[in-house]
Formats: C-alpha cells, structure tokens, sequence
C-alpha cells in the first residue's frame, strides 16, 4: 500500500482496529526503528516497508556522502523483515547497518509512537534544541573549532613533553641504533632478492650445463648432429615434390616453422650459457650479506621493522634532547588554545541558560493551553568537574566541542511534583504533547517530518480545537502527522487521511485513502458521533469554518514529503 502524505498538517484517522498503529510502526520501522514482536503478516514469509524523503538538510546530505550512499534528489529507506529472522537494511538502494538507518532516519522524521520520542529522549538532542532556540550557531561551531584546536595543541605539547622526558639510556639507545643500522644501508625486499640470487650462484654450473645441452641439441656441434641440421636434410628431400601431394606440403610447411624455432632456441640456448655466472667471489658476498641481515631480522623480527626503529630512532634524535624551549612553547600554545575554548563555551552557556528560562515559560504556556495546567516544564544545565577541563567562574570543568554544559529537559505535569527527566515522569500523551509544545515554540531549519501519536488523549472538545490550532500552525513550519481520534483535530488538518479495514479471502487489508470533500465531512461526522447523521455533518461543517477562520497563510515551500510503503 502506498501512503501519500502531504506537506503541512496531515490527520490520520480511522476507526478502532483499522490499522492506523500499523501504519505509523511501519514508517518508524522504516527508520530504522526497533522491532517489537513479530511484523511479518500470518502467511508471509517477510515484511517490506519504505519510506521516500525530498529536500534533505545540507548535513544529511554530506553525511549520506560520507556513507557511501549514492547521491539523489530523493532519498529512499527502505527494510526487509524476515520471519526467520533475518534482514536487511538500505539507503537508496545501499545496503547498510540498521544503525546507520536509525542514524538517518532520526535526521528525517521525529516520530513519538504511543508517546515514545527517541530522538526526543536523547540528551544530545535536548542540548540542540536550546541551542536552536538560543539562536546559538554561529557560537557553537565557534566553541567546536576552539575545541579542535584545544585538543591539538594538546597532542603536541603531549609529544613534547614526551620528547622531554625520554632519558639519557632512551637517547643512547638510539644513537646506538642508528649507529648499527645505518651503517648497513638496508633496503626493504632486499633480502629476498639476494636469496634468489645466491640460489642462481650456488647452480651456475648446472644451470650452465643445461643450457649447453640444449643448445647441443638444437644446433649441434663438432661431436654431435644438430637436430636443426637433421631436420633440415630431410626437408631437402620434401622440397623437389612440392605441389605434388597437398598432405606431404602441409607436413614441410610444419618441419620449416620447427627448423626456425630450433635455430632459435640453439641460439637462446647459447646466450644463456654465456651469461651464467660463475663467480664465486660474487657467491661470497652475497653469503656475507645474507648473513648480515639474519642477524638484523633474529634482532628486530624483519628487515621492515628494522627500518622503521632506525626511523624512530632517527626522529627521537633529531628532535633534540633538550627540548627545553620546545616544551615551553607548546605548553604556552595549548594555555592559549584552551583559555579561548573555555572563553567561548562559558558565552555559550549564559547564552544557553538565558535561552532555557525563555524556553521554560513559552513551553510552559503551551503545555497549559494543551489541557496540561500544571505543567511545569524546566531545562536543567549541569557542569561536570574535570581537573583538565577549561576555567568556568573559578571552577575546572569538562569542555567537549559542543561546550561544557550537559542538558536536561525535564517535565512535571501534577501539582505537588518535582519535574523528573523525560525518560522518568512523563506518560505517552504527555509526551507527545510535549513534542508539539517544543515544536510550537522552537522552529529549526530542515526540521524533520513530526509524526505525534496520542497527542489527543485525555482531553475535552476545547482542548481539542487548541491542540488542532497549535498543529495546524506547526504545520506551516514543517511536515506533521497527527493519528487523532478527535474531530476538532482532524478538521484543522490540511490533509487528511482515513484508513479502512477491508476483509478479503486472503485476509484483512488495511487500505489509506485521502479523504477530500464530502468524505472528509462525513469522517469528521463519524468522530463526533460515532456514525454519519445530518446533525454531525453539520457540526463538521462548522469545525471547518472555524479551521478555515483561524488558520494563517502557510510558510513557502515544504521540506521533505514523505511517501511510506506499508507492509
């Protein structure tokens, strides 16, 4: 089945059972999402599902270049489940770890199924948020490159320092070192080709030999007939009858080709025989030689790693033992690196915690107009102590490339109770309710499609509208897939579809269908009540007028629609 969605606010409703949840658990499978029980439908073997991405974030785009996945205007994810077991995982059409999907995926859609936001619960993800809403970019790549360049600084005053503390014996020990192999002038490989040559010395007389009585053979000599000469008799003989018989002239064609051949091998023969060497003082010094090495490779294990001590040794050397001046300056270049990464984090963070309480009382609002009136919504910025961490206010504290502030968003929705972590306190309709809350009062560029479950539960006709209201106006910032089953909701929508149990032989098949006009009027009805009267068509009219009323002109432009293939 193939699910159109559009951009904006998209409703997806349908009635208990139908198989909304399944359409939901098959696009989060498809990014990459965990398998809970078994996907596979009773009588199929595996499970596919797919889902298409347009407009892609810079980021993703370089880091799916990164990947080695193949370039597109879209980008396509797709799964296979097998009932046995196993499966498999690609980007268009590349075939990666459900990890590098996971990775992908939560950079292309936040989805919140029965409440739960991965993404949402990651504390990296919560940190990026306030920096969003801290308008904090610019400064963060700023406190990201300081830190690079603390961290190199750091490996050079580490080698420096190493450089210092090599003693008198370390430095000794590669003068002597260089003193013995160098001396050597070794050359990788070259034992292996002074073994070969050795093997040809200690044969040179039977290898002369062999060649001497090739070349006897083919061309002869005083004491014994040439088999060229032979041969060259009896062709002597074929000559006169040529033309004669066409099976004896294919036969004296082949003897000339052989004669030919034979003259030439009795002259390769000839050469070689001349050039083998038998010199046996070349013999002795490539035994000498030879012997030099064994001893180099029983003490340094191959003439490579032979060559590569003498290189540290060489290094170590010409790095000077002194290295008084030299530490001095590198322990001078990582106090400046790390003063100007702690300089630039520590204005991050009071940018931060400036944004954080902003962020508290808009979210806070929010949550209040979404049935949640004691809500109370707080970001908790921490530091953690490190003794080699960067100065804070009097204080050494870790400093990472995205700062020295760990961050927490935490929620309390009953009076009386203190807020607790998000993976703590809150349930699935609070949760989610969060999300949009979040999504409402932080805009980022290239926001990821929003797909919210129970975002309506447990709340009243009012409620209701406000939360279509808060989703239709997320909706003009970025994608948002709502499954609702509440009629004020599903009438704000820009889009909406219904999905339908059909009952066949094969089976029951959920089918998804967009729902326009009078349909939609008639599915906005069977919310309300239950069933289709003229009484509930005409109240849907009216929630219509009132989405119509209360909707501003959506924002140009969509990022990324999404096309998920169900199972």
């Amino acid at each position: 089945a193939l699910v159109p969605f559009d951009g904006g606010f998209t409703a997806l409703t349908g009635e208990t059972g139908a198989g909304k949840s399944v359409c939901i658990t098959a696009l989060r499978l498809a990014l990459g999402g965990r398998v809970d029980g078994d996907p596979v439908r009773a009588g199929a073997d595996v499970a596919r599902v797919s889902a298409v991405f347009d407009e892609l974030p810079a980021a993703l785009r370089l880091r799916l270049t990164a990947l080695g996945v193949p370039a597109d205007e879209l980008v396509t994810l797709s799964r296979e489940i097998s009932r046995a077991g196993r499966g498999s995982c690609r980007v268009n059409g590349a075939l990666v770890s459900q990890a590098v999907l996971r990775e992908v995926g939560e950079g292309l859609a936040e989805v919140t199924l029965q409440g739960a936001s991965q993404r949402l619960l990651q504390r990296g993800r919560q940190r990026d948020l306030l920096d969003v809403a801290a308008a904090a970019a610019v400064l963060r790549d700023d406190v990201r490159q300081a830190v690079a360049g603390w961290r190199a600084a750091q490996v050079a005053l580490d080698e420096a320092r190493r450089r210092q503390a090599a003693g008198a014996s370390e430095v000794e020990a590669a003068r002597q070192l260089s003193s013995d192999l160098g001396v050597l002038n070794l050359v990788a490989g070259e034992d292996d080709q002074l073994a070969a040559e050795r093997l040809r010395l200690r044969n040179a007389a039977a290898l002369m030999s062999a060649a001497t009585a090739l070349r006897r053979a083919a061309a002869g000599d005083d004491e014994t007939p040439a088999a060229a000469d032979l041969l060259a008799a009896a062709l002597e003989t074929a000559t006169p009858l040529a033309g004669v018989d066409p099976g004896l002239d294919a036969i004296a064609a082949e003897a000339a080709e052989l004669l030919d051949r034979l003259r030439e091998l009795g002259a390769s023969a000839r050469a070689h025989a001349d050039a083998v060497d038998l010199d046996e003082g070349r013999l002795a010094e490539v035994e000498e030689r030879l012997d030099v090495l064994a001893r180099v490779r029983r003490r340094h294990g191959s003439i490579d790693q032979a060559l590569e001590a003498l290189e540290a040794a060489s290094d170590l050397l010409a790095g000077g033992h002194d290295g008084g001046a030299r530490l001095a300056a590198a322990e001078a270049a990582m106090e400046v690196a790390r003063n100007r990464a702690g300089e630039l984090a520590v204005h991050l963070s009071e940018r931060r915690r400036a944004a954080a309480r902003r962020l508290e009382g808009e979210v806070g609002q929010a949550l209040h107009l979404l049935e949640l009136p004691h809500a109370r919504f707080r970001v908790a910025i921490e530091r953690r102590a490190d003794p080699t961490g960067v100065d804070a206010g009097g204080a050494l504290v870790h400093c990472g490339p995205a700062g020295i502030d760990d961050v927490q968003f935490r929620l309390a929705t009953n009076r009386g109770t203190c807020p607790a972590p998000l993976d703590e306190g809150p349930s699935g309709g609070e949760l989610s309710r969060l999300v949009l809350a979040l999504s409402a009062c932080v805009t980022e560029t290239g926001s990821p499609l929003l797909v919210l479950d129970e975002v309506d539960s447990g709340i009243g006709g009012e409620t209701a509208a406000r939360v279509g209201d808060l989703l239709a106006a997320t909706g003009r910032l970025r994608q948002v897939v709502a499954v609702t089953h509440r009629a004020e909701i599903a009438s704000r929508a820009a889009g909406h579809l219904v999905v339908r149990k059909h009952d066949t032989p094969a089976g029951s098949v959920a089918r998804i269908e967009p729902a326009h006009s009078e349909r939609r009027l008639e599915e906005i009805a069977r919310l309300m009540s239950g069933r289709v009267t003229e009484a509930a068509v005409a109240r849907a009219v009216e929630l219509r007028g009132e989405a119509v009323k209360t909707s501003a002109p959506r924002a140009p432009g969509r990022a990324r629609t999404p096309r998920a293939a169900g199972r």
